[in-house]
């Protein structure tokens, strides 16, 4: 079976940077599985993965703007802290998850202020060219349920379901 809309791949990875400086791999994160056609991915990547199959090895070089976008320093901005929840412990590097409407979004604690923090809601892989060494393990007809919910049971390539502030 190859990938198609519908089906369920399980895919190992290894992500690096320009450099070849290793970002992440599924020996230590687990494979990538998603319900393809739903945009769980990259778009770059599910094209490319677009009818791969079993066994089927594959390079996939991205510019910034095909991966998570050009950095926007409009997104680095300084938090007071009574406009954060009481009782909110921030430390640097801690990532924070808010939102409203359905509509969620991560910020990185950047470093503390006098008065708060400043926080970067970049992804923190905006504005880096990556390659994305991918093995495709397995691939799936997608069940009735997962097509219903739009994503894979174990799909690890999800949108984040955290609560207001994490």
């Amino acid at each position: 079976m190859i990938i198609a809309h519908n089906t369920v791949a399980t895919v190992n990875y290894q992500l690096t940077s320009r450099d070849g400086d290793p970002l992440d791999d599924s020996e230590q994160s687990g494979p990538m599985v998603y319900l393809h056609g739903y945009r769980h991915v990259l778009p770059a990547l599910e094209e490319a993965l677009e009818s791969a199959g079993p066994g089927d090895e594959l390079v996939v070089e991205l510019a910034a703007e095909d991966a998570y976008g050009p950095r926007q320093e409009n997104l680095v901005f300084e938090a007071k802290r009574d406009a954060l929840p009481e009782g909110l412990e921030l430390t640097p590097g801690k990532r924070l998850s808010t939102g409203s409407y359905g509509r969620r979004f991560s910020l990185r604690v950047v470093r503390l202020t006098d008065d708060g923090a400043v926080l970067d809601g970049n992804h923190p892989l905006a504005g880096q060219w990556l390659a994305f060494r991918l093995s495709v393990r397995a691939v799936r007809e997608a069940t009735a349920d997962e097509i219903r919910a739009q994503r894979a049971y174990g799909d690890t390539a999800s949108r984040p379901q955290a609560a207001a502030w994490m």
